[in-house]
């Protein structure tokens, strides 16, 4: 119910489009029936002009709840307006520009905003120009420069403060690593390339092998810088399409998209070797198990992961230390199997199968 009632949970973006749509059509109805009492038909017109476009820009937002496209246009729409007014009516319109400039820089990324506020800026000094004392437009350069320059500083850093907060929501605090929420979001997107393109794609478990021990020993401060250690170590060693994530405990996986089995396994390997020659934190020694499994045609994540996370668990009871691979149908043939003859027939993938893969404390 929670998260049926989010995912009809309107955006801030959403919601200011069909708050500014709607009280503009009342106040600008309002103003069309002053002009029209007044016989002022031009700016009548030009009244009933926008209530229509406000109107239609309302119903479109609320239903469709698209607002890209709209934003563009509402930006460029309350450019012209404020442009028109000042043609019509003169310079004592000028204060239609403030809040054009503020719906371009809400609606628009910081570059577009300022190209269009530059433009508008330029075609209404040259509306003005003759039409004010020196004094009095000098005062309106000022105005506009400075709210340009301030409406673009809020925008950049509103924006790169978003941009933060998206990284920080993809990242392990501790390692740097890809968090969990990370990691499906790549699983996915390597599933779905796949899906359409056939691309290969593997991923590695990784597992410290006794990692518990040197808490136990050590204390979880050098277990944490161990942890850091070997994510920096395994970051130096994968290339850009092999991406990092932290499963959970001492787990780690490898994305490895556009990576066949055989390239996998050899990473794994690098990746095995390299640890065990590596001094960590208080010059102890670690080594660490992986399993690698390939994506498989009409497999998911999770029996993709399922299979990875048998690997480790068969390599884990083979003495530690080494490179297991997934066998292709294993998970695929103890689901069908009945579970008297698969509790019998005491395969590993079995095992691995119906444990929870963030409970291992080897």
């Amino acid at each position: 119910m929670i998260e049926a009632r989010s995912a009809h949970k309107r955006s801030i973006k959403e919601s200011l489009l069909l708050l500014l749509c709607g009280s503009l059509a009342i106040a600008v109805a309002f103003l069309a029936y002053l002009r029209l009492r007044d016989e002022h038909w031009t700016l009548a017109f030009v009244d009933v002009g926008v209530i229509s476009i406000m109107v239609l820009v309302f119903v479109f937002v609320y239903f469709s709840r698209r607002t890209r496209t709209v934003g563009i246009l509402m930006a460029l729409g309350f450019i012209s307006a404020a442009l028109m007014s000042t043609l019509l009516l003169g310079a004592r319109e000028v204060y239609w520009a403030f809040p054009a400039l503020m719906v371009a820089y809400f609606m628009l990324d910081a570059r577009q905003a300022t190209i269009l506020t530059g433009g508008f800026a330029g075609c209404f000094l040259a509306i003005v120009w003759n039409g004010l004392p020196a004094v009095d437009l000098t005062k309106i350069c000022l105005a506009l420069f400075t709210t340009v320059l301030l409406a673009n500083a809020f925008s950049l850093t509103n924006r790169r403060q978003l941009a933060e907060l998206r990284r920080m929501v993809n990242i392990d605090p501790l390692t740097g690593a890809g968090n969990r929420r990370a990691q499906n979001l790549k699983l996915d997107s390597a599933c779905a390339i796949f899906r359409r393109h056939e691309r290969a794609a593997s991923v590695l478990l990784l597992d410290i092998d006794f990692f518990k021990q040197i808490n136990d020993t050590h204390g979880h401060i050098v277990g944490d810088q161990i942890l850091v250690e070997l994510s920096e170590l395994v970051k130096r060693n994968t290339r850009a399409t092999e991406s990092l994530y932290r499963y959970g405990g001492e787990e780690f996986v490898v994305v490895a998209e556009q990576t066949s089995l055989e390239a996998a396994v050899n990473l794994a390997e690098k990746l095995r070797s390299q640890t065990e020659r590596q001094l960590f934190a208080a010059g102890i020694r670690i080594t660490v198990s992986i399993g690698v499994a390939e994506l498989q045609r009409d497999e998911g994540k999770e029996d993709w992961l399922r299979r990875a996370d048998a690997a480790l668990y068969r390599a884990k009871g083979r003495g530690r230390n080494k490179v297991v691979v997934a066998e292709q149908q294993e998970i695929a043939t103890v689901l069908q199997m009945p579970p008297k003859h698969a509790h019998q027939h005491g395969n590993d993938a079995v095992r691995a199968a119906s444990r929870a893969p963030l409970s291992r404390s080897m």
